[in-house]
């Protein structure tokens, strides 16, 4: 699938999912990013997790966790880690969340919920996932089931920093997100 130019990596992930439920009529959709941090081993793992875990509907998606448990090869900068976790608690007052909502590897069951979801441009480039799970809430008034699965390996490629540039755009980014929860939460009242 080619979009002609740069939009992003919500808008290419998004346009992806779109086009495999739609194209391919797929049961079950995801995406891992692009950078090698995950080894071939944990995607096809992932894949198994997600066959067992989405098979009886009891769960929406399987979310890989980048979590350093111990005797798993988590190899992730404290800076990154920190800023991860600060993201994850501002975003998730008030809500359960998944633990690492950045990590990029992600399967999800293909239903209506999430065609739904997926109808329209996200306004994050980088918190995507949370505007995913915002949508989806929105939609049932019930928080997207996912089943998390700590990885066993993964490790941070040199040269996908987060730059000072991105920090400011994730900050800003952040406040779309917050805006769009108070958005959900007046018109529920």
């Amino acid at each position: 699938m080619h979009l002609g130019y740069n939009q992003g990596k919500a808008e290419a992930v998004r346009r992806g999912l779109w086009e495999a439920i739609h194209t391919l009529g797929a049961r079950h959709v995801g995406f891992v990013d692009a950078d090698g941090a995950f080894a071939v081993s944990e995607i096809r793992r992932m894949h198994e997790v997600a066959a067992a875990r989405l098979k009886d509907d009891s769960f929406d998606a399987v979310w890989s966790a980048r979590v350093a448990l111990s005797g798993h090869a988590i190899e992730r900068s404290l800076a990154r880690h920190y800023l991860g976790r600060l993201v994850a608690t501002f975003v998730s007052v008030g809500r359960q969340w998944p633990y690492d909502t950045q990590s990029g590897l992600k399967l999800f069951i293909t239903n209506e919920k999430l065609t739904r979801c997926l109808s329209r441009p996200f306004a994050t480039r980088w918190l995507f996932e949370i505007e995913l799970l915002q949508r989806w809430q929105a939609l049932s008034a019930l928080p997207m089931r996912i089943w998390e699965e700590p990885l066993h390996s993964w490790k941070e490629i040199p040269g996908s920093k987060i730059t000072g540039r991105e920090v400011v755009r994730i900050s800003s980014e952040l406040l779309i997100i917050k805006r769009q929860q108070i958005g959900l939460a007046w018109s529920k009242a």
